[in-house]
């Protein structure tokens, strides 16, 4: 199989693993909401990018993983399509919100991503006694 084939199944998968860590995220994040009102609402949003940013740091790592490889791409590549594909779905449902927090939520899944993937390939090596 091609490097880019390969890249784009390992990125594809990734997002995938990513978004239902977000999606789990963000479940037990309101549960924690509901059960404890500790957390005023406007801490929310931020709140929001940190899971995007968590699950693009899974996203990332299964991502590299699985590419075996050229971490810092895969996991960068990763956040940038999770993140795409929240903003096109907000977009066609007709609840866009682009405001500020729009950077902070790109700087969150691309920096979550890439760490992923850096952390996914770097190699642990065994001490020869």
């Amino acid at each position: 199989m091609s490097d880019k084939r390969k890249l784009i199944k390992s990125v594809a998968t990734g997002t995938l693993c990513g978004l239902l860590t977000g999606i789990i995220l963000m479940c037990v994040f309101a549960v924690v909401m509901l059960k404890t009102s500790l957390l005023p609402s406007s801490v929310l949003d931020l709140a929001m990018a940190g899971v995007l940013g968590a699950g693009a740091f899974v996203g990332g790592f299964v991502s590299a993983r699985m590419n075996r490889g050229a971490g810092l791409i895969a996991g960068t590549l990763t956040g940038a399509v999770m993140l795409s594909a929240i903003v096109l779905t907000s977009a066609f449902s007709g609840k866009a919100d682009f405001s500020m927090l729009l950077p902070i939520k790109l700087a969150a899944s691309l920096t979550g991503g890439a760490l992923g993937g850096i952390l996914a390939v770097r190699e642990k090596k065994k001490i020869k006694l």
